[in-house]
């Protein structure tokens, strides 16, 4: 994939990302289905943090530590987050994106990075659809990039 392709990906991401914010009223922000899983709004600040986190790996830009509790918190960390990663990526050339980094899952490149970063996302994405439709709430229409 080249660094044009990937940066299309995560555009993508986050116009995909931000209509599950937008899905779901904020008074049904702390639904769960059951006691022992994450509440919608969690499963949102999980996705943010560790988006926010692991980029670090990819781009080397850190993020300040937020408390997301609420839609609009949550909404205004993504948009940063995407748009500064997204930022990132167009000023990277395809060498950065092939440099190996050390991460706690072994070596790989940044690029094989964003890809883990993109499969985590789509995994809650996954999980969020479930939630809506256990609310009788229309899931957002799939984007592809």
């Amino acid at each position: 994939m080249k660094k044009e392709e990937l940066i299309r990906k995560w555009k993508g991401n986050k116009r995909y990302t931000l209509k599950f914010v937008d899905a779901m009223p904020e008074e049904d922000f702390d639904f769960k289905p059951i006691s022992t899983v994450k509440s919608y709004q969690s499963q949102l600040s999980h996705i943010t943090s560790w988006l926010r986190t692991h980029s670090r790996f990819v781009t080397g830009m850190e993020f300040e530590k937020l408390k997301m509790t609420s839609k609009d918190l949550i909404s205004e960390a993504l948009e940063n987050f995407f748009d500064g990663f997204i930022d990132n990526l167009q000023q990277m050339d395809d060498s950065q994106l092939g440099e190996i980094i050390d991460v706690w899952y072994g070596k790989r490149t940044r690029y094989e990075i964003s890809n883990v970063m993109d499969n985590h996302l789509s995994h809650h994405r996954g999980q969020l659809v479930m939630y809506l439709r256990m609310k009788d709430i229309k899931p957002p229409s799939y984007l592809g990039w």
